[in-house]
């Protein structure tokens, strides 16, 4: 999952968005590119969202942020260029026979900025941290958690077993991304302290000149012994929401890489910026409230579903989204539960939503709030005219506050965010089933079944009978509106850098995977 944004742009971080305009707002005219200055010491990235804005402990973001984090932490597992996962922190790893228990061979020579070193016991430390519900990236292995981690045992000073509730065979995935990263022995025992202060083993540390929310400015550790897989001296992450900006700043030459909407890649191609493309990010409604607390329709299926019939998919992409995809699916057209019934299951039908509208006992209708960024606000609007012509009136309300975004997720039923499924048990178990999405711990025993099928699946048609149970039944509960596909755009200064490459389907590039053009 990239949970949003997008794991998962799947995270809270990026379902609220970064609501504060960053400082990247270039005007478009003619590109200064050719003419530039190549600086191979300093990498700027114009990103969407503020990645750390719960501070910076790894374990309260998910996969998503992980491009960010993976430059200040180390994970136990290395997500390695073509998706898989190689040796991190943990140079070997070994199941016994029945996939309960995973045994991690540490590295002896890894020092954390404050000083610590790591062993069994940091890494027995930092996975105990899993009962705090605070971080989003243990919610799969917490206690309850079909991924349930039971216990952790220090085996030896470079040895650690995690003993599950569950048969968990590949397992090692979820350590190369935020669940996996280790925090120094100061962060462990004072994690508040992370609020404001990194504690990794990562190849950069965090400048002074970093301004939070704004820009995060990261230096290379020369003497770190992964250093040298990093081309650039300093990467600045420039907090830039309004998507214009971000090819404007990537086309004026104040950004060498832009993360690009499909209505701005043209612009940024005629300007003469490079562009890599890849799909697997589905933008997409999301219940958070199917128990009715919040608005009482919702807590109906038929409601949701009515929803689903509404919205003329096809009209936003060619409004909207000229270039992407228009989306019955909540899992993408590449992954392995896709299914083209749905597209003909739940094709727009306004009349049949006003039918299932009246059989849940709603025939005129019903009204609720949904809250909007800079960023959602066209897509909601649009959507708003469909399900008005049924008769649901939804009031979009822009976010006064990033408070205000984030509690949205336990204060309206319904959100609006995209979502990567590059690990959909991950994305299932890390937040639609008991992460942020599903604050009013609402169940469904199908998705339950379908995501603990998948988790134990050990062959291709396996996988494929699992996946294609959780995307259909996630679309017919309601519990994601899928709207459209969009392709992930890294747009790039040619002249600097060379063509982005993505690791397998994941929509954030390995942040060493950006080098200097040759």
């Amino acid at each position: 999952m990239k949970l949003l944004n997008s794991t998962a742009r799947a995270s809270s971080a990026v379902l609220a968005g970064a609501l504060l305009l960053g400082s990247l707002t270039a005007c478009g005219g003619g590109s200064s590119q050719a003419t530039a200055t190549v600086d191979t010491s300093t990498l700027t990235l114009a990103v969407d969202s503020d990645s750390a804005s719960f501070g910076f402990d790894p374990l309260r973001v998910s996969a998503a942020q992980r491009q960010f984090f993976e430059g200040l932490y180390e994970s136990l597992m290395a997500l390695q260029p073509d998706g898989s996962a190689g040796p991190g922190l943990a140079k070997e790893f070994s199941y016994n026979a029945d996939n309960t228990v995973l045994t991690l061979t540490l590295k002896d020579d890894v020092t954390f900025t404050d000083g610590s070193k790591l062993d069994a016991e940091l890494v027995k430390a930092n996975l105990d941290r899993r009962s705090d519900p605070a971080l989003s990236a243990y919610s799969a292995v917490a206690k309850g958690g079909a991924q349930e981690i039971t216990s952790v045992d220090v085996v030896s000073p470079t040895q650690v077993a995690l003993t599950f509730a569950k048969p968990q065979p590949g397992f090692e995935k979820n350590l190369a991304s935020t669940t996996g990263m280790i925090v120094g022995k100061n962060g462990v025992t004072d994690s508040a302290s992370l609020a404001a202060t990194p504690a990794g083993s990562g190849p950069y540390t965090l400048d002074p000149s970093t301004v939070k929310g704004n820009k995060y400015v990261l230096v290379k550790k020369e003497d770190n012994p992964e250093a040298s897989k990093y081309a650039f001296d300093k990467v600045i992450f420039s907090v830039v929401q309004d998507p214009q900006a971000r090819a404007n700043a990537l086309v004026s030459g104040q950004a060498d890489v832009a993360m690009l909407t499909s209505s701005t890649v043209d612009f940024a191609k005629s300007k003469g910026v490079g562009v890599s493309q890849i799909g697997g990010t589905v933008n997409t409604m999301i219940s958070f409230d199917k128990i009715g607390k919040t608005a009482p329709a919702f807590a109906e299926e038929k409601v949701r579903q009515a929803i689903q019939y509404a919205i003329n998919r096809q009209a936003l992409v060619d409004a909207l989204h000229k270039g992407d995809i228009p989306a019955w699916n909540a899992l993408p057209k590449d992954s392995a539960g896709f299914t083209k019934d749905l597209e003909t299951t739940f094709a727009y039908n306004p009349e049949k939503a006003k039918s299932l509208l009246a059989e849940a006992g709603y025939p005129d209708g019903f009204d609720f709030t949904i809250i909007a960024s800079a960023q959602t606000q066209t897509d909601l609007q649009a959507v708003q005219k469909d399900l008005a012509a049924v008769g649901i009136t939804m009031n979009v309300k822009m976010a006064s506050s990033t408070d205000e975004a984030f509690a949205a997720v336990a204060t309206t039923p319904l959100g609006y965010a995209p979502l990567n499924w590059d690990n959909p048990v991950g994305v299932m178990y890390g937040a639609v089933l008991n992460g942020f999405t599903n604050v009013q711990k609402a169940t469904d025993e199908q998705l339950s079944a379908a995501t603990g099928e998948l988790a134990a699946a050990k062959d291709d048609a396996a996988v494929k009978a699992a996946a294609t149970k959780l995307n259909t039944r996630l679309v017919e509960s309601g519990w994601m509106i899928p709207l459209y596909e969009a392709l992930t755009n890294q747009g790039y200064n040619t002249k600097k850098v060379a063509p982005v490459e993505f690791a397998g389907t994941n929509a954030y590039p390995l942040l060493s995977s950006y080098t200097p053009a040759s």
